[in-house]
């Protein structure tokens, strides 16, 4: 957190030097009063809610104060500003009015990604705004989620200020330095280690509450920053002067942005209130600002409410006389006004001194000329529900109807569908701006802008209607995809590695790596995107955190399925390098959707037309620039998608090649062949087999439209020539089907060769059929070709494989062992020395092992065996959790029965005929010397009680009775407790192994299926000429090569 706020101390140097900012107007040197506060007592920590303040000049311009927020506070860009006012001393309002104005402030706020603008004191009604703000940050304090809430306000009429005096520029230049000092430069002496301390203690400065004196008052601490103005002799008319025209200047701020160029929305709320509240009302009445007043809160809002009533009634009056035109009833009325308005305002005069009759006249006069800009709320009234945030937006779409600002029907259509879309009123975008109706009058420029704002909201339903009445995504532009990865929030999107704001370019190099060609984008900056829009929106979509929008935009992508994959991609490597585990959970939730959604997408496509899904599969996508769905799949380990009946009807085919699988148990037809003359498949003509064949299909209702595609058909339909045998051999040779037998059939033979040369002929080298002669015996040189031919294959995977997923199969880290340990055997195997040749014969007999266990790697290819395979496997999980628990009691029971048992036998006391202590020795001999016997009996005796197995304890002393009750409770708790335990966790594990079992072994499937087609033609041994081939194929075509050049 330290290192955070000397870099924001860094930036907001370097900001008031380049703005110019004065620390007032009677200093004219660079203001050196800015930092963070802190309203607490307790230490500085990561949880710790801070504020900032700044001290400035009174003259300092309102545009400079504007961009000084955006560039130094980096504040996000807001959507409204809600200006509040009223009393600023007190706030005498029922309590259920009370929460009815923080609830509904609030809520306004967070909906709208609003800025809260008061005068900062913590007193009156802005107290009760500090005391919205904070109930709301500790309801969402999980999602760290905050409101921008400035105070404007004065620095002479700020309690307090000496504690916020400090040379920030001083203590600043401290810490740069402190970062700068090379590594070997000397050890700071003890000035600068002060200084040092000093800098940790202003960077955050503690602001106390006092006593509030006579016309100060202190700083309201849920606020999150703070303007505080400086001058020579200046009033707090001075100060709401400066507050309107930043106000004013802040409704210009999100005319930069290319999604729009309507002012920023601006709403003033008035509670309760004095002079200077109606002064400032006045101010923005005359701005078109529209006014929200809250009805009985008191004095200047009561004051409002009223002559708002009054002059409605005098224009429903005014409406009434002309109709009738009856001028001595207009001479009348005139008369009684004048009645009710005296009437209004003495009441007032006496509750309110004499400040009323200071601002009647200007306050009447604006109200009747911006009467439509002013909504009451009341919050027992039916007209809000009592709801402020509706008031509120009432309130605005008045001022877009009445504003002077908007100069025709059409702008005003655009600011309405903005607020709309601010406030997500869906209903209402619906019923009033996007009609029927109206749709012909909407510009082709508006609505593409209209369609940016809802993408950079995230409002996935605006994003629909406005695509429903005729916005394109096509028609957006190279700067609006670069605009829409700027504006976007930094705490939502997916991380990119040293990347703190990730560009589109930072996230294309880094998720989708060279497998993409994404950049096909036009380099013109005001070019349409054209076809490529949608894939860019939906990249952008996932990219910045918006899963929602990015599930909407993956539906309006040419390649659905694809596109979800590539999601679940994205997110499964976001998963990988994220910080938090919260965030971890999060991604890896939305991969899952995707995958979901991708195989609900390519089966519902399946169950229409099957050979049009399978095709799918098989060919790139071209909306992705010829990706690979499944080679994307199995990168983003989308098992549901991978477990799909349309996939699963891609490796059917791809599995067995042309040979026939729907017929009759073809498996074990297709086994004799291989098992009858091995490499001799004379009677695989005999097999059914397949053809593809071209089919053209007419569509359309006339049938104009053709399209070409490719059907499986049996070798005995009578439309097609029958398969030759010659293509027949052909076929069953390049079915990986059949290189699967093969591979089982020779496997089971070499496993046969490698124990028949353990148990019989395996011997020291030199002494082998009893000759002298140095040689090998002919069934060990073939072992040793066999295995080398077993290394080479491996070497072959690998070099075929990604190595992270080469290494993330457990199959092939047993392969690994097992060459690991031949090795081993191989290398001492020729060493004649007798310690050597144990270590052969123990590894070789370790690889053997290992070669055996690899043989359930072929169990994942049947659909009976490998569910259960995956069963034991899981459970295995739970084996090594419980060995962990099981060798805590062993070794503790052992150890101490053991050293009990072992007592009698070492020490060896001596007494006389009267049972006198005489002498104690004790037995040194080898027996009760530490060895390794020692451990393993040690070992032995406490691992068959595991198993209730339990021999007698010989012995009636103390150690041995000692002993026995260990082993009662020992075999109690390993026998009884703990193995039935993991027996229950073997049921649990196998229940919910079984739920998803059929899934997890179609994903085995999937890859076992991929694995054999790479796999060559021949099985080891025999593998060695294909390596051989392939090696002089490729010498030849590098000589061949050399010649040309």
């Amino acid at each position: 957190m330290s290192e955070d706020i000397v870099q924001q101390m860094r930036l907001i140097q370097e900001i008031v030097c380049q703005l110019d900012i004065h620390l007032s107007d009677s200093k004219p040197e660079i203001t050196d009063q800015y930092g963070y506060l802190k309203f607490d007592n307790s230490e500085l920590s990561s949880i710790t809610r801070l504020s900032q303040y700044i001290r400035l000049s009174l003259q300092t311009n309102a545009r400079t104060v504007v961009e000084f927020m955006q560039r130094a506070w980096r504040l996000p860009t807001p959507d409204l500003i809600i200006s509040v006012t009223g009393g600023g001393k007190q706030c005498n309002m029922s309590t259920h009015l009370r929460k009815t104005f923080q609830r509904g402030l609030v809520a306004a706020a967070a909906t709208t990604n609003a800025w809260l603008i008061t005068a900062g004191t913590n007193a009156g009604v802005i107290r009760e705004v500090g005391k919205a703000l904070h109930n709301y940050r500790y309801k969402n304090r999980k999602h760290a989620l905050d409101v921008p809430c400035i105070g404007i306000g004065s620095w002479k009429h700020t309690a307090g200020t000496e504690q916020l005096n400090g040379i920030s520029k001083i203590v600043f230049d401290v810490a740069l330095d402190r970062e700068n000092r090379p590594l070997n430069a000397p050890r700071p002496n003890s000035i600068e280690a002060i200084h040092m301390n000093i800098a940790d203690e202003y960077s955050v400065r503690a602001y106390h509450s006092k006593q509030s004196e006579k016309g100060r008052w202190n700083l309201e601490p849920n606020h999150t920053h703070f303007l505080l103005f400086d001058g020579d002799s200046y009033t707090a008319e001075d100060v709401l002067l400066r507050r309107t025209e930043i106000e004013q200047e802040l409704r210009q701020i999100n005319t930069t942005l290319i999604t729009t160029d309507i002012l920023t929305p601006t709403v003033m709320i008035l509670v309760e209130g004095g002079e200077l509240s109606i002064q400032a009302v006045c101010q923005a009445l005359e701005n078109n600002v529209p006014l929200v007043v809250v009805k009985e809160s008191g004095r200047a809002a009561d004051l409002v409410a009223d002559l708002y009533t009054y002059f409605n009634q005098v224009e429903v009056d005014r409406t009434d006389s002309e109709r009738r035109f009856l001028n001595k009833e207009r001479t009348l009325d005139v008369s009684y006004r004048e009645i009710r308005l005296n009437a209004i305002l003495q009441k007032h005069r006496v509750e309110n001194s004499s400040w009323v009759d200071q601002i009647k006249d200007r306050l009447c006069r604006i109200m009747q000329q911006r009467r439509q800009l002013i909504t009451i709320f009341k919050f027992d009234s039916e007209r809000h529900h009592g709801n402020l945030e509706d008031a509120i937006l009432e309130a605005l779409l008045n001022a877009t109807k009445f504003s002077e600002g908007i100069h025709n029907e059409q702008q005003c259509r655009v600011a309405e569908l903005k607020l709309a879309m601010a406030w997500q009123k869906l209903d209402y975008a619906q019923k009033y701006i996007l009609t029927d109706r109206t749709i012909s009058k909407w510009e082709s420029n508006d609505l593409r802008r209209a369609l940016l704002d809802a993408l950079r909201r995230g409002h996935v339903d605006f994003v629909e209607l406005l695509l429903e009445y005729g916005a394109s995504l096509e028609k957006l532009t190279t700067v609006d995809i670069e605009q829409l990865y700027e504006i976007v929030d930094a705490d939502n999107v997916l991380p990119v590695e040293n990347k703190l704001k990730p560009t589109r370019n930072d996230y294309h190099a880094f998720y989708l790596n060279k497998q993409f060609d994404v950049d096909k984008v036009s380099s013109e900056v005001y070019c349409c995107l054209g076809q490529n829009a949608r894939r860019e929106l939906y990249l952008w979509a996932i990219f910045i955190g918006r899963f929602e929008l990015g599930k909407y935009l993956c539906s309006k992508t040419w390649n659905q399925s694809v596109a979800a994959l590539i999601g679940a991609r994205i997110y499964r490597l976001a998963a990988q390098i994220a910080m938090h585990s919260e965030a971890k959970e999060e991604y890896e939730k939305n991969a899952k959707q995707f995958d979901y959604y991708a195989m609900s997408i390519i089966d519902r496509c399946f169950d229409n037309d099957e050979y049009f899904a399978v095709e799918l599969l098989k060919e790139p996508a071209l909306s992705f620039d010829n990706v690979d769905p499944l080679k994307i799949a199995q990168e983003a380990n989308c098992r549901v998608f991978l477990s799909s009946k349309c996939v699963q009807r891609y490796l059917d085919n791809q599995w067995f090649g042309n040979i026939n699988y729907k017929r009759k148990a073809v498996n074990f037809r297709i086994f004799l062949v291989t098992l009858i003359f091995p490499l001799m498949p004379i009677f695989s003509i005999f097999l059914p087999y397949v053809q593809e064949r071209k089919q053209v299909i007419s569509y359309g209702k006339s049938g104009n439209g053709v399209v070409i595609r490719t059907v499986i058909k049996s070798d005995h339909d009578v439309e097609f020539n029958p398969v030759r045998w010659s293509n027949k051999i052909i076929y069953f040779y390049h079915a990986p089907i059949v290189r699967f037998y093969y591979n089982i059939i020779f496997y089971v033979v070499f496993l046969g060769l490698f124990s028949y040369v353990l148990l019989i002929d395996y011997f020291p080298w030199n002494i082998i059929h009893e000759s002298t002669n140095l040689g090998l015996g002919r069934c060990e040189f073939l072992l040793h070709i066999w295995i080398w031919s077993l290394i080479l294959e491996e070497m072959h995977k690998f070099y075929l494989t990604d190595h992270y997923e080469y290494f993330y199969d457990v199959w092939n880290l047993i392969k690994i062992n097992a060459i690991l340990f031949y090795l081993i055997g191989f290398m001492t195997r020729f060493i004649v020395v007798e310690a050597v040749f144990t270590i052969s014969k123990i590894f070789l007999c370790l690889d053997l092992i290992a070669w055996f266990v690899g043989t359930l790697h072929l169990f994942t290819a049947f659909e009976r065996l490998g569910p259960k395979l995956l069963m034991i496997l899981n459970t295995m999980k739970d084996l090594l959790f419980f060995i962990c628990f099981i060798l805590i009691f062993l070794c503790g029971f052992s150890i101490a029965s053991w050293s009990l048992i072992g007592t009698a036998s070492q020490i060896n006391w001596i007494y006389d005929d009267y049972s006198r202590l005489i002498n104690v020795t004790i037995d040194t001999s080898e027996t009760n010397s530490w060895s390794w016997q020692l451990a393993k009996d040690i070992i032995n005796y406490g691992i068959w009680k595991v198993f209730g197995q339990i021999d007698p304890i010989i012995g009636a002393d103390s150690y041995s009775n000692t002993a026995f009750v260990l082993a009662i409770f020992f075999v109690a708790i390993a026998n009884v407790l703990l193995l039935n335990v993991l027996v229950a966790l073997f049921n649990v594990t196998i229940q919910s192994v079984q739920e998803q079992a059929h899934d997890l072994w179609r994903y085995q499937r999937y890859l076992i299926v991929n694995e054999y087609i790479k796999k060559p033609l021949l099985p080891p041994p025999f593998n060695i000429l294909y390596y051989l081939f392939i090696t002089f194929q490729h010498v030849y075509k590098l000589c061949f090569n050399r010649m040309l050049r």
